[in-house]
């Protein structure tokens, strides 16, 4: 329940609450500290002055508990600012803030952060969840941003305290390390144990003020992508009984990646926890990618769904699951016993059949209650899952020339100024092994427009995935191509476009989806290749025409999917995620 949906006074938020009772809704996740501000009155942080002077949160706890529902109050963590608002840590305490190597608070994602090695960051934050859990008849606490912002393309946190921590234990300053040294796992490591010890505080002192308190974190959906972006190792949390459950972010309007990513995180907590995955209300156009979704879930083993959130959680949302999947009330799974989930396991008559899906979730839940009853000693984390080259590629460069005659932007690709314009080749994939397949890209300029031509060979044409057709879909789970460019090169922001076979556009501007220019892009087919033709205004990149010998920071890439596992293929090798900005390659005007 985002606090920005959350109604100020007793009726509307009984009418809140029953509407979502009525829907079928078991647990209540409200948004009570954002951005360093309370909803309720605090003695330790500012009161959001929407709120003030009430207490929305003891109304709706009481209200859900009238209809036997949980409330677990939804707290940022180390979050607590955005570009308009520096929010309501930082405005008294400007020095806790994490800092990119520049010195920079603000990060590229438009967030402000605390810095996680500073005691009084820590010790502040604990006060605040203190008095919530000492004060309030919550059920459990859902931990958000318990993290670091996010490794690509700009790396935090390098505030003094930090720095001067990591130097202490490894002798180094982590502002010198090379992201391809071993240095850099131990960087990781010792980031990732900041948040890893965090989590298992709040524990501990979850379960001090009362013992049946259930802990649970919002979590990036891709474990790996987890530990090397965010310095997140929820597969840890889950294997020391750090948490109850979890809620990884699998926001997509993509079924079938939706199904992918669940049965990743299925396989990576193997039932050491719970696993409620997230569906992104605020990505689907209508119910049905929900109730999709939802099934997906349930037929992949997951224990629930969280819906995200009140905002969009509305009719004809709550319709369909109050007629669909939750049309039966339904206990959260942690407060099952034991006795009724053996009674549920022992349905069935014929030890050979196949379980029902209802035995199947009750074997799966004796599974999580024999690992949180079983003396589990101290499990270490393992070795951050990072890629290290033995020697890394260098870092290309292209001379871009300038044009004339601007092209039709038709596909085709069949034009002189293509025959005048630079090529270039994408000839590894984004872990450095060679290409499978040749894709050339070709680029020129003129007063108004960088123009790029990609041809993709492919001998499996009738296999390229094109599912994708709205503007800002996920294109780039399709055969596609993915630019990434950064205007005056100075590595801290970038433009990221791309398109599929189909001519469907997405672009962001660093890790802002909001934002989209006005470009232009026409797809072509032949029966070995596919090609797109882009038009794009220096203007839309907030940019002028570049003069002869400027420089900007850029990559190029594409997506195949033709041979069932994804394969990425890059002009310059960033040995992960395409988003690490500082193994961008150079494009210099001529």
């Amino acid at each position: 329940m985002d606090s920005g949906a959350i109604p100020t006074n007793h009726s509307e938020i009984r009418e809140m609450v029953d509407r979502y009772s009525q829907a079928g809704i078991n647990i209540l996740m409200p948004e009570v500290f954002r951005n360093g501000y309370t909803i309720y009155p605090s003695r330790i942080a500012t009161q959001l002055p929407k709120f003030a002077p009430h207490d929305p949160l003891r109304v709706l706890i009481s209200e859900a508990h009238k209809r036997k529902m949980e409330v677990h109050p939804w707290v940022w963590v180390f979050r607590v600012g955005h570009t308009g608002d520096q929010g309501g840590v930082l405005k008294q305490h400007p020095d806790w803030a994490a800092v990119n190597k520049s010195g920079e608070k603000l990060s590229p994602g438009g967030g402000l952060w605390l810095c996680p090695s500073m005691p009084e960051t820590r010790k502040f934050l604990f006060q605040v969840y203190r008095e919530l859990l000492a004060n309030y008849d919550v059920d459990g606490i859902h931990l958000d941003y318990i993290r670091f912002e996010n490794e690509t393309p700009i790396p935090y946190c390098y505030n003094d305290s930090c720095r001067s921590k990591f130097k202490v234990e490894y002798g180094i300053d982590p502002i010198d390390i090379d992201p391809f040294s071993a240095a850099q796992l131990s960087w990781n490591s010792w980031r990732e144990r900041l948040v890893n010890t965090f989590a298992q505080q709040v524990e501990l002192e979850a379960k001090r003020i009362r013992p049946d308190l259930k802990v649970s974190a919002a979590v990036a959906s891709e474990p790996n992508t987890a530990r090397t972006s965010y310095m997140q190792n929820w597969p840890n949390w889950a294997a020391n009984k750090w948490v109850d459950f979890l809620t990884p972010m699998t926001y997509t309007a993509n079924t079938g990646r939706f199904r992918e990513l669940v049965e990743t995180e299925m396989a990576t907590v193997d039932f050491k926890t719970l696993l409620f995955p997230g569906l992104g209300l605020h990505l689907h156009g209508s119910s049905s990618p929900m109730l999709e979704q939802i099934a997906a879930a349930r037929e992949s083993a997951a224990s629930g769904v969280t819906l995200f959130a009140s905002s969009y959680f509305k009719e004809p949302f709550i319709d369909a699951v109050r007629e669909g999947p939750f049309s039966t009330k339904a206990k959260p799974p942690f407060r099952v016993s034991r006795d009724e989930i053996q009674c549920k396991a022992k349905g069935r008559q014929v030890a050979s059949a196949a379980p029902t899906m209802e035995e199947r979730d009750a074997y799966n839940l004796l599974k999580y209650l024999d690992y949180q009853e079983a003396q589990i000693g101290y499990v270490a984390p393992e070795p951050p899952p990072l890629f290290m080259p033995s020697v890394a590629l260098p870092l290309p460069s292209v001379s871009v020339p300038k044009v004339t005659t601007p092209p039709k932007i038709d596909g085709q690709l069949s034009e002189d100024i293509w025959n005048n314009a630079v090529e270039i080749t994408l000839n590894y994939t984004s872990m450095g092994d060679p290409a499978p397949v040749p894709t050339h890209i070709k680029l020129a300029y003129d007063d108004t427009n960088l123009y790029i031509g990609a041809m993709a060979i492919e001998p499996e044409m009738l296999e390229i995935r094109a599912a994708q057709t709205k503007r800002d879909g996920p294109v780039f789970y399709d055969d596609s191509i993915e630019l990434f460019l950064d205007p005056g090169g100075r590595r801290k922001s970038y433009f990221h476009l791309a398109a599929n076979t189909l001519g469907a556009q997405f672009d962001q501007r660093l890790l802002t989806p909001a934002w989209n220019g006005k470009w232009v892009v026409a797809s072509g087919k032949s029966t070995d290749s596919w090609t797109l033709e882009f038009a794009i205004p220096f203007g839309e990149l907030g940019a002028l025409t570049p003069k002869p010998g400027d420089s900007w920071t850029a990559n190029f890439a594409r997506d195949r999917f033709v041979t069932g596992e994804p394969e990425y293929l890059t002009w310059s090798v960033t040995y992960g995620s395409f988003h690490q900005l500082y193994r961008f390659g150079s494009l210099i005007f001529n």
